[in-house]
Protein backbone atom coordinates (compact mmCIF):
# COMPACT_ATOMS: atom_id res chain seq x y z
CA UNK A 1 0.00 0.00 0.00
CA UNK A 2 1.29 3.48 -0.78
CA UNK A 3 2.65 5.43 2.18
CA UNK A 4 0.32 8.27 1.26
CA UNK A 5 -3.03 6.48 1.35
CA UNK A 6 -4.61 4.52 4.22
CA UNK A 7 -6.53 1.41 3.32
CA UNK A 8 -10.25 1.97 2.86
CA UNK A 9 -13.32 0.43 1.29
CA UNK A 10 -14.27 1.65 -2.20
CA UNK A 11 -17.63 1.69 -3.95
CA UNK A 12 -17.41 1.45 -7.75
CA UNK A 13 -20.34 3.09 -9.51
CA UNK A 14 -21.28 3.50 -13.15
CA UNK A 15 -22.58 6.94 -14.08
CA UNK A 16 -23.14 8.30 -17.57
CA UNK A 17 -21.06 5.49 -19.05
CA UNK A 18 -18.07 6.24 -16.80
CA UNK A 19 -16.69 4.74 -13.61
CA UNK A 20 -16.54 6.85 -10.47
CA UNK A 21 -14.44 6.31 -7.36
CA UNK A 22 -16.41 7.02 -4.20
CA UNK A 23 -14.65 6.28 -0.89
CA UNK A 24 -17.06 5.16 1.79
CA UNK A 25 -14.89 6.55 4.58
CA UNK A 26 -12.67 9.60 4.82
CA UNK A 27 -14.96 11.67 2.62
CA UNK A 28 -13.30 14.88 3.75
CA UNK A 29 -10.34 14.18 1.47
CA UNK A 30 -11.71 12.11 -1.40
CA UNK A 31 -10.13 10.95 -4.58
CA UNK A 32 -13.02 11.11 -6.98
CA UNK A 33 -12.86 11.07 -10.73
CA UNK A 34 -14.36 9.78 -13.87
CA UNK A 35 -12.51 7.50 -16.29
CA UNK A 36 -13.96 7.81 -19.73
CA UNK A 37 -11.82 5.22 -21.43
CA UNK A 38 -8.70 3.12 -21.10
CA UNK A 39 -6.62 3.80 -24.20
CA UNK A 40 -3.75 1.34 -23.87
CA UNK A 41 -2.03 -1.03 -21.47
CA UNK A 42 1.23 -2.67 -22.45
CA UNK A 43 4.58 -3.89 -21.15
CA UNK A 44 7.62 -2.17 -22.66
CA UNK A 45 11.27 -3.26 -22.49
CA UNK A 46 14.29 -1.16 -23.41
CA UNK A 47 17.41 -3.32 -23.49
CA UNK A 48 20.25 -0.79 -23.71
CA UNK A 49 21.61 2.05 -21.57
CA UNK A 50 21.06 4.88 -24.03
CA UNK A 51 19.69 8.44 -24.14
CA UNK A 52 16.09 8.81 -25.22
CA UNK A 53 13.64 11.49 -26.21
CA UNK A 54 9.93 10.82 -25.94
CA UNK A 55 6.50 12.34 -25.68
CA UNK A 56 3.91 11.14 -23.23
CA UNK A 57 0.41 10.53 -24.56
CA UNK A 58 -2.74 12.66 -24.38
CA UNK A 59 -4.66 12.17 -21.14
CA UNK A 60 -3.11 10.43 -18.13
CA UNK A 61 -0.14 8.08 -18.51
CA UNK A 62 1.21 5.93 -15.66
CA UNK A 63 4.43 3.92 -15.91
CA UNK A 64 4.83 1.19 -13.28
CA UNK A 65 8.54 0.32 -13.34
CA UNK A 66 9.46 -3.37 -13.16
CA UNK A 67 13.25 -3.14 -13.56
CA UNK A 68 16.03 -0.74 -14.48
CA UNK A 69 16.62 2.92 -13.67
CA UNK A 70 16.18 6.19 -15.55
CA UNK A 71 17.13 9.83 -15.14
CA UNK A 72 15.13 12.35 -17.14
CA UNK A 73 14.32 16.01 -17.68
CA UNK A 74 10.68 17.02 -18.08
CA UNK A 75 9.46 20.62 -17.98
CA UNK A 76 12.70 21.69 -16.35
CA UNK A 77 12.48 19.07 -13.58
CA UNK A 78 15.21 16.48 -13.06
CA UNK A 79 13.67 13.16 -12.04
CA UNK A 80 15.03 9.73 -11.19
CA UNK A 81 13.05 6.54 -10.88
CA UNK A 82 13.61 2.80 -10.78
CA UNK A 83 11.87 -0.46 -9.91
CA UNK A 84 9.52 0.18 -7.04
CA UNK A 85 8.36 3.48 -8.53
CA UNK A 86 5.38 4.56 -10.58
CA UNK A 87 5.53 7.78 -12.63
CA UNK A 88 2.42 9.77 -13.53
CA UNK A 89 2.48 11.92 -16.69
CA UNK A 90 -0.29 14.21 -17.86
CA UNK A 91 -1.26 15.64 -21.24
CA UNK A 92 1.48 14.97 -23.73
CA UNK A 93 4.65 15.96 -21.88
CA UNK A 94 7.96 16.14 -23.77
CA UNK A 95 10.68 14.15 -21.97
CA UNK A 96 14.44 13.73 -22.46
CA UNK A 97 16.49 11.30 -20.44
CA UNK A 98 18.87 8.37 -20.17
CA UNK A 99 18.46 4.74 -19.20
CA UNK A 100 21.18 4.35 -16.55
CA UNK A 101 20.47 0.71 -15.73
CA UNK A 102 19.09 -1.74 -18.26
CA UNK A 103 16.93 -3.55 -18.99
CA UNK A 104 14.34 -0.88 -18.31
CA UNK A 105 10.93 -2.58 -18.15
CA UNK A 106 7.65 -0.96 -17.28
CA UNK A 107 3.92 -1.41 -17.65
CA UNK A 108 2.40 1.63 -19.33
CA UNK A 109 -1.23 2.62 -18.73
CA UNK A 110 -2.88 5.40 -20.74
CA UNK A 111 -6.41 6.54 -19.92
CA UNK A 112 -8.78 9.45 -20.46
CA UNK A 113 -10.10 11.03 -17.24
CA UNK A 114 -10.62 14.78 -17.73
CA UNK A 115 -11.92 15.44 -14.21
CA UNK A 116 -9.20 13.49 -12.38
CA UNK A 117 -6.39 15.76 -11.22
CA UNK A 118 -2.91 14.21 -11.52
CA UNK A 119 -0.51 14.33 -8.56
CA UNK A 120 1.33 17.60 -8.06
CA UNK A 121 4.56 17.77 -10.07
CA UNK A 122 6.70 17.41 -6.97
CA UNK A 123 4.86 14.21 -6.00
CA UNK A 124 4.41 12.45 -9.30
CA UNK A 125 7.23 9.90 -8.85
CA UNK A 126 5.33 7.53 -6.56
CA UNK A 127 5.97 4.37 -4.59
CA UNK A 128 4.78 1.18 -6.29
CA UNK A 129 4.64 -1.59 -3.74
CA UNK A 130 3.74 -5.26 -4.27
CA UNK A 131 0.00 -4.47 -4.41
CA UNK A 132 0.57 -1.88 -7.16
CA UNK A 133 2.69 -4.32 -9.19
CA UNK A 134 0.02 -7.00 -8.78
CA UNK A 135 -2.72 -4.63 -9.96
CA UNK A 136 -0.65 -3.44 -12.93
CA UNK A 137 -0.03 -7.01 -14.07
CA UNK A 138 -3.67 -7.90 -13.51
CA UNK A 139 -4.72 -4.91 -15.62
CA UNK A 140 -2.29 -5.91 -18.39
CA UNK A 141 -3.63 -9.47 -18.42
CA UNK A 142 -7.22 -8.22 -18.62
CA UNK A 143 -6.35 -5.84 -21.43
CA UNK A 144 -4.67 -8.53 -23.51
CA UNK A 145 -7.33 -11.20 -22.88
CA UNK A 146 -9.22 -11.15 -26.16
CA UNK A 147 -11.16 -14.28 -25.19
CA UNK A 148 -13.31 -12.32 -22.72
CA UNK A 149 -16.48 -10.56 -23.93
CA UNK A 150 -15.52 -6.95 -24.79
CA UNK A 151 -17.89 -5.31 -22.30
CA UNK A 152 -16.82 -7.59 -19.45
CA UNK A 153 -13.20 -7.01 -20.34
CA UNK A 154 -13.61 -3.21 -20.25
CA UNK A 155 -15.56 -3.22 -16.98
CA UNK A 156 -13.08 -5.44 -15.18
CA UNK A 157 -10.14 -3.43 -16.57
CA UNK A 158 -11.69 -0.15 -15.39
CA UNK A 159 -12.37 -1.55 -11.92
CA UNK A 160 -8.73 -2.70 -11.67
CA UNK A 161 -7.42 0.66 -12.87
CA UNK A 162 -9.50 2.49 -10.29
CA UNK A 163 -8.07 0.29 -7.55
CA UNK A 164 -4.54 0.97 -8.83
CA UNK A 165 -5.18 4.75 -8.84
CA UNK A 166 -6.43 4.66 -5.25
CA UNK A 167 -3.33 2.62 -4.33
CA UNK A 168 -0.79 5.15 -5.64
CA UNK A 169 -2.46 8.58 -5.81
CA UNK A 170 -1.08 10.74 -2.95
CA UNK A 171 -4.41 12.38 -2.16
CA UNK A 172 -4.24 11.68 1.56
CA UNK A 173 -0.60 12.61 2.01
CA UNK A 174 0.79 16.11 2.49
CA UNK A 175 -1.48 18.70 0.89
CA UNK A 176 -0.71 18.63 -2.83
CA UNK A 177 -3.56 20.95 -3.76
CA UNK A 178 -1.65 24.08 -2.74
CA UNK A 179 -0.04 25.67 -5.80
CA UNK A 180 3.71 26.11 -6.05
CA UNK A 181 4.25 29.51 -7.62
CA UNK A 182 7.12 29.89 -10.10
CA UNK A 183 9.82 32.12 -8.68
CA UNK A 184 11.81 33.05 -11.80
CA UNK A 185 11.32 33.49 -15.54
CA UNK A 186 12.49 29.97 -16.41
CA UNK A 187 10.06 28.34 -13.99
CA UNK A 188 7.31 30.63 -15.26
CA UNK A 189 7.94 29.46 -18.82
CA UNK A 190 7.56 25.79 -17.85
CA UNK A 191 4.42 26.64 -15.91
CA UNK A 192 3.06 28.45 -18.97
CA UNK A 193 3.98 25.59 -21.30
CA UNK A 194 1.92 23.19 -19.19
CA UNK A 195 -1.10 25.44 -19.79
CA UNK A 196 -0.27 26.01 -23.46
CA UNK A 197 -0.43 22.24 -24.08
CA UNK A 198 -4.10 22.46 -23.09
CA UNK A 199 -4.72 25.24 -25.64
CA UNK A 200 -3.22 23.75 -28.79
CA UNK A 201 -6.59 23.86 -30.61
CA UNK A 202 -6.54 27.66 -30.42
CA UNK A 203 -4.60 30.28 -32.35
CA UNK A 204 -1.81 31.38 -30.04
CA UNK A 205 -0.23 34.64 -31.17
CA UNK A 206 2.80 35.88 -29.29
CA UNK A 207 0.72 38.31 -27.23
CA UNK A 208 -1.51 35.52 -25.92
CA UNK A 209 1.47 33.27 -25.13
CA UNK A 210 2.96 36.15 -23.13
CA UNK A 211 -0.35 36.65 -21.32
CA UNK A 212 -0.51 32.94 -20.42
CA UNK A 213 3.08 33.13 -19.19
CA UNK A 214 2.42 36.31 -17.19
CA UNK A 215 5.50 37.99 -18.65
CA UNK A 216 6.32 40.62 -21.19
CA UNK A 217 6.88 39.28 -24.70
CA UNK A 218 10.60 40.04 -24.48
CA UNK A 219 11.09 38.35 -21.08
CA UNK A 220 9.04 35.36 -22.21
CA UNK A 221 11.08 34.96 -25.40
CA UNK A 222 14.34 35.04 -23.42
CA UNK A 223 13.04 32.51 -20.90
CA UNK A 224 11.80 30.14 -23.60
CA UNK A 225 15.09 30.35 -25.49
CA UNK A 226 17.08 29.72 -22.31
CA UNK A 227 15.24 26.53 -21.33
CA UNK A 228 14.26 25.04 -24.72
CA UNK A 229 16.76 26.52 -27.19
CA UNK A 230 13.85 27.74 -29.32
CA UNK A 231 11.74 30.84 -29.80
CA UNK A 232 8.18 30.65 -28.40
CA UNK A 233 6.79 30.19 -31.90
CA UNK A 234 9.21 27.37 -32.67
CA UNK A 235 8.48 25.68 -29.35
CA UNK A 236 4.74 25.91 -29.96
CA UNK A 237 5.16 24.27 -33.37
CA UNK A 238 7.18 21.47 -31.74
CA UNK A 239 4.40 20.92 -29.20
CA UNK A 240 1.73 20.87 -31.92
CA UNK A 241 3.59 18.36 -34.08
CA UNK A 242 4.48 16.13 -31.12
CA UNK A 243 0.83 16.08 -30.03
CA UNK A 244 -0.28 15.33 -33.60
CA UNK A 245 2.16 12.41 -33.75
CA UNK A 246 0.75 10.96 -30.53
CA UNK A 247 -2.82 11.30 -31.80
CA UNK A 248 -1.96 9.65 -35.13
CA UNK A 249 -0.09 6.76 -33.52
CA UNK A 250 -2.46 6.05 -30.67
CA UNK A 251 -5.97 7.00 -31.80
CA UNK A 252 -8.27 6.40 -34.75
CA UNK A 253 -9.20 10.06 -35.09
CA UNK A 254 -9.50 11.17 -38.73
CA UNK A 255 -6.73 13.43 -39.98
CA UNK A 256 -9.12 16.39 -40.19
CA UNK A 257 -9.86 16.05 -36.45
CA UNK A 258 -6.15 15.72 -35.60
CA UNK A 259 -5.43 18.88 -37.58
CA UNK A 260 -8.11 20.80 -35.66
CA UNK A 261 -6.87 19.56 -32.31
CA UNK A 262 -3.41 20.98 -32.96
CA UNK A 263 -4.60 24.35 -34.21
CA UNK A 264 -4.87 23.98 -37.99
CA UNK A 265 -8.04 25.11 -39.74
CA UNK A 266 -6.94 23.68 -43.10
CA UNK A 267 -6.01 20.03 -43.28
CA UNK A 268 -3.76 20.56 -46.32
CA UNK A 269 -1.71 23.09 -44.38
CA UNK A 270 -1.41 20.62 -41.51
CA UNK A 271 -0.27 17.84 -43.84
CA UNK A 272 2.45 20.04 -45.32
CA UNK A 273 3.67 21.17 -41.89
CA UNK A 274 3.62 17.63 -40.54
CA UNK A 275 5.61 16.22 -43.45
CA UNK A 276 8.15 19.04 -43.18
CA UNK A 277 8.60 18.28 -39.48
CA UNK A 278 8.62 14.46 -39.57
CA UNK A 279 9.39 13.45 -43.16
CA UNK A 280 6.10 11.52 -43.30
CA UNK A 281 2.55 12.38 -44.23
CA UNK A 282 -0.04 11.82 -41.48
CA UNK A 283 -1.22 8.71 -43.33
CA UNK A 284 2.36 7.50 -43.64
CA UNK A 285 2.90 7.99 -39.91
CA UNK A 286 -0.06 5.72 -39.19
CA UNK A 287 1.22 3.01 -41.53
CA UNK A 288 4.80 3.14 -40.22
CA UNK A 289 6.04 1.13 -37.25
CA UNK A 290 5.03 3.25 -34.25
CA UNK A 291 7.76 5.00 -32.32
CA UNK A 292 6.30 3.63 -29.11
CA UNK A 293 5.13 0.05 -28.84
CA UNK A 294 1.46 0.01 -27.92
CA UNK A 295 -1.71 -2.02 -27.69
CA UNK A 296 -4.67 -0.33 -29.35
CA UNK A 297 -8.06 0.05 -27.75
CA UNK A 298 -10.87 -2.41 -28.28
CA UNK A 299 -11.84 -2.52 -31.97
CA UNK A 300 -13.93 0.45 -33.10
CA UNK A 301 -14.89 1.61 -36.53
CA UNK A 302 -12.70 4.40 -37.83
CA UNK A 303 -14.58 7.55 -38.64
CA UNK A 304 -14.46 8.79 -42.25
CA UNK A 305 -12.14 11.70 -42.72
CA UNK A 306 -9.65 13.43 -44.96
CA UNK A 307 -6.69 11.34 -46.10
CA UNK A 308 -3.27 12.82 -46.87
Amino acid sequence: MSQFLPRRRIVLGLADGCFMISPVKNTQRQISGLIRKILLVDEITREHETPFQAQSLPGHLIHVVLSGAVTQLSEGRHEEYREGNAVWYHENEPVRGRIVRAPWRFITINFDAPTLAPPADRNRVLLAGPKTLQLARQLLDLWLDESAPPLQRQLRAMATLLELIVEIHPADGPDTSLPVYPTNARERWWDAEKRLRMLLEDPLPLERIAAVAGMSARTMARACKAVTGMSPGQRLRELRMAYATSLLEHTDLPVTEVAMRVGFTRVQEFCRAFKKRTGLTPGGMRQAEPSYKYQKTLPTSRQPGHRC
